[in-house]
This record gives structure tokens, C-alpha cells and sequence, in this order.
């Protein structure tokens, strides 16, 4: 259940000095606080290997995996003696860790509405979780349970063409001795996938690599002097990742005022999906992404299986979930009103409406404060909020023809942003799948073109 011996599987004690390298490639600020401390052997560090889809934690308790690819709770009592001593202090939530390979997704499920609602991505380097540093006892907690899973790589990902062919996925049944049904809804390709890549006809190496601190290290972090600066640290990290969630009162403020400067009383719903929009694009919450390598799932296998055994006709583009960030990246993030991920469950409008209506009512909703919020002298005008809209855009698509010249056809995609290409093997003519689900009704969030 616990070695020393690392081949890539299972939950192997290490310390500092086995693992400075790997976090010195992810975390190079961190290895060298940490090596200016030089812990020694008493400061053991666990390395956790889990296959993709693994969940990590649920909203139970954490798990860690085993040498023979099972899992046990880290709230059992019969775990590991060792395990328990250095890393039980995590039982109730995770202990302090750092992605050192692939990602991992925090998310929450509601499998009754087949839906999950991605609420962060960790890519390598990123510690977690901060509040088991700097929560302290008080008698109020602000911190619900039971909400948050977290899963090793994408939670919230879906192949973009239809993949509910009772007939073609057969195919996938036999060939890897799968039981689970034809799916239905995007909400269940992530089950197929995690099946499918840990079939034993396969045996994938995909592996996220988790590195985990014991207790010692969070003694010395919260009470040691001499660890300060190491605190320091990781306090400015947890500060930057909760910047958007910390300012998301005045947000709402400045949404609100600019309604009620407009005069607009528009559908909450929109409203909601309006605000999640901007929230997507200041990096708070995850949008969409077409997968382009491993790092979230194992892109290539996949894609091949649903080639050459499912027989898809279409371009095997896989979404992501994908945290944005303006100011670096180059490609666009995107959101579906048909693949709602909001945080916020406003009712739609009694008044019965198609979605290219929706989406030219939310073209306009956005233009609006768009306007207000790029005006100098605003009340967002010296805000993040006034950049995004200063230098983003967004765009709209649908599958049919708008005839208002709002919404652009859902076919045009596959031209601005060519993450959504796949180079066809030989003999494959494929097309790119533009009346797929996600795509009626979709919005992308992307830099303005200078002109």
C-alpha cells in the first residue's frame, strides 16, 4: 500500500531531496525557499500517482491509490500507519499537495441534472489546498461540505460530434470490454473516456502526479519563524488565485448599477449567463477549450479509438474545461447556453424562446456593458473589468441561420480557431462537426484583433 520505490503507480515516501528537481521544472520560487530550509529525512514527501479520471477527493474524503491501481479513503482507520501519521491532518478535505504532472480539476457534480460545473483547473506547479495553511479555528465556517470533487485530469470534458450512435458504440464495448450504456448527454462522455482509458486492452501511461506534504512540513509552515518566508509565499499565491472570487461583490455592484442606469430588465437567466461570461474571461471560473495535448486527458488514444472503433465521421475534437487568463493567452475560451456550467441557477423566462433568440438577446445584454464598462471615468473604469472590455470580444454561434446578421454560423469556427482541426489520418475524410451540441448556441471569448 506504501513503498519507496518509485515506478510511476501507487503512493511511494519520499523526501525533499528525491523530489527538489521535479518541483525546481514546476515551482522554481518554491524549491528554492524550501532549499534555503533544507529539511531533511524527517520531512517526508509522498508522491501520488493517479490514472485519469481517478477522483482524488469527493465530497466525502480524500483517496490514495494503491500499487495494484485501487483506491482507499484516507478517513478509513485501517489505512497505513505511516500514511495516517504524516498525511492525516488531509482526511476531511486533501492534505497540502502540488501538481507536479498532468492537471487536475475541481469540480461539482449534480448528477440528478446531468451537469457538472468545473470550478477550477490546477496545471503543474499549483499548490492545494490553501485553506488547510490558513483556516483558522473560529466559531463561524464560511466553507460548506459535501460541494467540491476533484479528479484526476478533466472532469468537464466532451467530445464535440455526437458520439450516441447505440450502433457504433457497441464497437466500443467489445473492444474494450465496457458495460456502460450508449451516452446520452455530454455529462456522461467523461465515464466512457475514464473507461475506456483505463481498460486493460489499453493500459495507458497517462498518470497525474501528485506531490504531498506531510504534517511536519505544515507544522513548521504555520509555527516556525524560520519558515516565514515560505508562508509568505504560499499566502501570495492563495491571494492571487482568490482575487476574482474576493472582488466578486463589487462586480455584481457594478453589473447591477449598469442595469439600472440602462433601464434593463432582462431575463435573470441571461443576466447570470452574462456575468458568468465575464467571470470566464477574468480567469475566475473555467470556460471550454478544444484539447490540443495530454495534459488534461489522454487526448491521442482517445481520438484514435473513436477513429478507427467507433467510426466517427467527424473531426474527434474533445473539450476541456480551461481556466482563461487575457493578459497571456493567445487562443479563444468558449461557453455553451447548451452546456450551462453557471454557478448561479436563475429560472429561464416562462415566455418560450429559441436559443438564437437567447442568443442575440445576450449579444445585446453584453454590448451594453461592454459600453458602460470602456467608458472612462466609469465606475468600473479603473478596474480588470474595464480592460476585458477594453481589449476582448465576443462572439456568437449557432447552427442556423440568423437572420438579424447577430449570430455567425456555427460552421465559421473551425476557420478563427484551428484547435478545432484535426489532421486526418489517410484514407479519412472527415469534416469538421458543425451542428454539434455545444456549438448551438455557443459563445467564444477572444482578444480584439488590432487593427
Amino acid at each position: 500500500m506504501l513503498t519507496e520505490i518509485d515506478e510511476r503507480k501507487g503512493l511511494i515516501k519520499l523526501s525533499w531531496e528525491n523530489v527538489r528537481q521535479e518541483v525546481l521544472k514546476v515551482e522554481p520560487m518554491f524549491a528554492k525557499l524550501v532549499d534555503e530550509l533544507s529539511p531533511d529525512k524527517s520531512f517526508p514527501v509522498f508522491l501520488a500517482y493517479y490514472p485519469y479520471g481517478a477522483i482524488i477527493a469527493d465530497t466525502i474524503s480524500p483517496f490514495m491509490p494503491n500499487t495494484d491501481s485501487t483506491f482507499y479513503r484516507l478517513s478509513e482507520p485501517n489505512i497505513p500507519k505511516e500514511v495516517a501519521e504524516h498525511l492525516g491532518y488531509g482526511k476531511h478535505s486533501l492534505p497540502l499537495g502540488m501538481v507536479l504532472d498532468k492537471h487536475i480539476e475541481y469540480f461539482v457534480d449534480l448528477p440528478g441534472e446531468k451537469i457538472t460545473i468545473p470550478w477550477v483547473v490546477y496545471d503543474v506547479g499549483k499548490i492545494f489546498p490553501f485553506m488547510i495553511i490558513f483556516q483558522k479555528k473560529a466559531n463561524r465556517n464560511y466553507t460548506p461540505n459535501g460541494v467540491l470533487s476533484t479528479t484526476a485530469g478533466a472532469r468537464s470534458c466532451f467530445m464535440l460530434p455526437n458520439i450516441g450512435c447505440a450502433t457504433h458504440h457497441i464497437n466500443i464495448q467489445r473492444e474494450f470490454n465496457i458495460h456502460l450504456k450508449t451516452p446520452k448527454s455530454l455529462y456522461e462522455h467523461w465515464h466512457i473516456f475514464k473507461e475506456i482509458a483505463n481498460s486493460s486492452n489499453i493500459q495507458s501511461p497517462w498518470r497525474c502526479t501528485i506531490l504531498f506534504f506531510s504534517e511536519k512540513w505544515l507544522q513548521k509552515i504555520n509555527n516556525d519563524e524560520a519558515w516565514l518566508k515560505l508562508r509568505s509565499y504560499i499566502l501570495e499565491l492563495s491571494w492571487q488565485r482568490f482575487e476574482h472570487d474576493r472582488s466578486k461583490n463589487y462586480y455584481d455592484i457594478i453589473f447591477s448599477f449598469i442595469l439600472n442606469k440602462r433601464n434593463l430588465k432582462p431575463n435573470p437567466y441571461l443576466i447570470d449567463t452574462a456575468r458568468q461570461l465575464f467571470s470566464i474571461a477574468l480567469g475566475g471560473v473555467p470556460g471550454y477549450s478544444p484539447a490540443v495535448n495530454e495534459d488534461a486527458l489522454p487526448l491521442n488514444i482517445l481520438q484514435k479509438i473513436y477513429l478507427e472503433v467507433y467510426g466517427i465521421k467527424n473531426y474527434p475534437t474533445i473539450m476541456q474545461s480551461k481556466n482563461y487568463n487575457f493578459e497571456t493567452d493567445t487562443n479563444s475560451i468558449y461557453y455553451s447556453l447548451q452546456n450551462s456550467s453557471k454557478l448561479a441557477f436563475s429560472p429561464k423566462s416562462r415566455r418560450i424562446s429559441s436559443t438564437l433568440f437567447e442568443l442575440r438577446e445576450l449579444e445585446y445584454i453584453l454590448r451594453i456593458f461592454r459600453e458602460e464598462l470602456s467608458k472612462k471615468n466609469s465606475i468600473g473604469s479603473d478596474t480588470i473589468l474595464y480592460e476585458i472590455a477594453k481589449s476582448l470580444e465576443f462572439k456568437f454561434f449557432h447552427n442556423e441561420l440568423d437572420r438579424h446578421s447577430i449570430i455567425q454560423p456555427s460552421s465559421e469556427i473551425v476557420t478563427l480557431d484551428k484547435n478545432f482541426v484535426y489532421t486526418q489520418p489517410e484514407n479519412n475524410i472527415l469534416n469538421f462537426a458543425e451542428d454539434a451540441k455545444f456549438l448551438r448556441g455557443c459563445i467564444s471569448i477572444n482578444k480584439k484583433i488590432q487593427s
